[in-house]
């Protein structure tokens, strides 16, 4: 059709000469029919497309209420699912709250057992372990026979044996204490970190749950670096795991603690009972020692009266010796006298065999009386010397009680065991 008008409308161009333009004319003027026939094309074109664009608008407002709906369903589930989500977060925050406080009581628990056992350490080594070897130095101390390996040598020997049992037990206590610890605080870490986690995940999804399609300056984010990294069962199964394996530590720490209780007690009972050992094996020895003490004093008491007697009876002796050698010498005088005698006045009469006889009878008495004098003498000798021993002995044995009573005992007063 416009083809058509258009060749009518060149129809109507007047051309001069071959190679001429065309020459400036009035615009042809159209016909009725193509005044018409354009009128009603225009209006049958505008009522097909107005016809289409309320066809168009009706499906639109259609599929914008389809899309409002499926929108509004979409939100209400979303919603709902954050609010369920939400939820179980919240529980397993609760959980996680109660093991982490639980936690946090074994912990503090746990360092009041290890204090507990440095105490007990800290015992055995400056007190038990100081005390009883002081105990052997001071007795190397002792004289003379009483260095023996004695019943308290041997107690003190099997004491100390007994408290370096006791220091193993307490420092393998100590190494499972501080590694309980390691362990527990651990898990702690791990209820932390999932808490933490939880606590910014239930954050954003109460957040979100606060959104509102109406909402200004809301940022929409690129999806493609923000993907799940984890699925649900993952989830869960690492909550759960936090949550089983401080289960199972605390147990693991409520047992040690059982064994710790236990392990002291016995170390105490132990260790009392050997000291009670020990101490009585001191007692008695230090009652042997007095009761031969005392003995050795008696007979010491005893020696020193002999040997005043017999100091005694050398005087007596001596003066017994003296009043024979003036006998002697009064009878040597009176044979001196009468060998003076004149003439046949110098017989041998009775009188002259008497002073013979009492002469004979004077030597053989002053013999005697010096044998008696040197037996007194030696005898006086051994008596001193048996002194002198004496003596020594009750030194020694002085000084043993001294050492046992005195310095040992004083210092095992502090050796008093009870619950650390």
């Amino acid at each position: 059709m416009l083809n058509s008008m258009r060749s009518k409308r060149l129809n109507g161009l007047h051309l001069t000469g071959c190679n001429a333009g065309p020459m400036a004319r009035l615009p042809p003027k159209y016909s009725d029919e193509d005044w018409d026939f354009n009128n009603k094309v225009k209006l049958r074109i505008t009522c097909d497309q107005e016809r289409l664009a309320e066809r168009i608008m009706e499906e639109s407002r259609r599929v914008m209420d389809d899309v409002n709906d499926t929108t509004r369903n979409w939100q209400r589930e979303v919603e709902h699912q954050m609010r369920e989500r939400a939820s179980e977060i919240r529980f397993l925050c609760d959980e996680l709250n109660k093991q982490k406080k639980t936690a946090l009581l074994e912990d503090e628990a746990l360092n009041t057992y290890r204090m507990r056992i440095l105490n007990a350490i800290g015992f055995l080594k400056e007190k038990s372990l100081a005390i009883c070897q002081r105990c052997l130095v001071l007795r190397e101390g002792r004289l003379g026979v009483d260095l023996c390996e004695d019943e308290v040598d041997r107690s003190l020997r099997c004491e100390l044996k007994v408290i370096k049992g006791c220091q193993c037990l307490m420092d393998k206590a100590l190494k499972e204490t501080n590694e309980q610890l390691r362990r527990l605080r651990a898990t702690m870490y791990s209820l932390d970190k999932d808490l933490s986690q939880k606590d910014k995940s239930l954050m954003i999804d109460e957040k979100n749950l606060t959104l509102r399609g109406s909402q200004r300056e809301m940022g929409a984010s690129d999806l493609a670096h923000h993907h799940c990294q984890y699925s649900l069962s993952e989830w869960q199964h690492t909550t759960y795991k936090n949550l089983e394996t401080n289960a199972r530590e605390l147990n693991s720490a409520a047992q040690l603690r059982a064994y710790v209780d236990l392990l002291l007690k016995q170390v105490c009972e132990d260790m009392q009972n050997q000291t009670d050992r020990t101490n009585e094996a001191f007692a008695r020895r230090i009652a042997e020692q007095r009761h031969v003490k005392a003995c050795l004093e008696n007979k010491h008491n005893d020696t020193m009266n002999h040997i005043h007697e017999v100091q005694q009876n050398l005087q007596l002796l001596e003066k017994e010796i003296c009043d024979k050698n003036r006998a002697q010498q009064l009878c040597l005088t009176r044979l001196g006298n009468r060998a003076t005698r004149p003439g046949v006045e110098l017989t041998c009469d009775e009188v002259q065999d008497a002073l013979y006889h009492e002469l004979e009878a004077l030597k053989a008495s002053l013999c005697k009386l010096n044998t008696k004098v040197q037996e007194n003498k030696a005898s006086l000798r051994y008596l001193m010397h048996v002194q002198v021993m004496q003596e020594e002995e009750i030194n020694i044995k002085a000084n043993s009680i001294k050492i046992d009573e005195v310095d040992c005992m004083t210092i095992r007063q502090a050796l008093k065991y009870q619950s650390f």
